[in-house]
């Protein structure tokens, strides 16, 4: 599923996939998107895959959609078929975040299981003041993550915080400094590779059954409300 912005490699039960767009600080487009989505389905389907790590080349994780990148249904289709495939995936997902991630692609981080973050990380969701709802299921997780007052402030204010904040608030499980960030992310992954693939699904299925019964609902709307760019 190797494309020029959208990198996969599989060892030892662990597939990774990097965004290696870096000269856009890897920000979406729509082909970005449907290959992420494609890897994401392949990783997920075979069994010789224990657990995925999502990464980003160069300086930030994630920017967002690419805003030069024409906007369309079947853009925003492709993110949210891309939640729906991280999050309601049996295997378990880890993000490792450097630098921005922003929108669309901090969005992304959230779909993942466990985020790890650089201490350089920066978050933003800037969608509502750029007169957009915003996608990835956001408004189920986010209420969930960090409480209906402060998901509504991010939501609405769009302010930028930093890898310490996001820790503090549940967003992040880990802060490591940035040359450490690929290692101490792989590590989280091997813990995971290492533990029952059955137990990982089980609990998975059980905790986002019990905490997320609607996020199917909260794709769909999203995916409504959201106006092509």
């Amino acid at each position: 599923m190797n494309t020029p912005d959208i990198i996969c490699h599989q060892h030892d039960g662990l597939f990774e996939i990097t965004l290696h767009r870096p000269e856009r600080l890897n920000a979406l487009t729509p082909g970005m998107a449907q290959a992420l989505l494609g890897a994401v389905r392949q990783a997920q389907a075979d069994p010789a895959v224990g657990a995925l790590l999502i990464e980003g080349e160069g300086r930030a994780f994630c920017a967002g959609k690419d805003r030069d990148a024409p906007g369309s249904a079947a853009f925003v289709a492709s993110l949210q078929q891309l939640a729906d495939a991280l999050v309601n995936g049996g295997k378990p997902s880890v993000a490792a975040v450097q630098g921005w991630a922003v929108g669309a692609g901090l969005e992304l981080a959230l779909n993942c299981d466990l985020v790890i973050a650089s201490d350089d990380a920066r978050f933003k969701l800037p969608e509502a003041q750029l007169g957009l709802p915003g996608t990835g299921g956001v408004h189920a997780l986010l209420p969930r993550l960090v409480g209906l007052g402060r998901a509504k402030a991010l939501l609405w204010l769009g302010d930028e915080f930093d890898a310490r904040r996001a820790c503090e608030w549940g967003l992040v499980w880990d802060v490591a400094p940035r040359p450490e960030l690929p290692e101490r992310a792989r590590a989280y992954a091997r813990r995971l590779l290492a533990t029952d693939p059955q137990a990982l699904s089980h609990v998975k299925a059980l905790v986002h059954g019990a905490a997320l019964p609607d996020f199917g609902t909260t794709l769909d709307g999203e995916a409504g409300c959201e106006t092509p760019r």
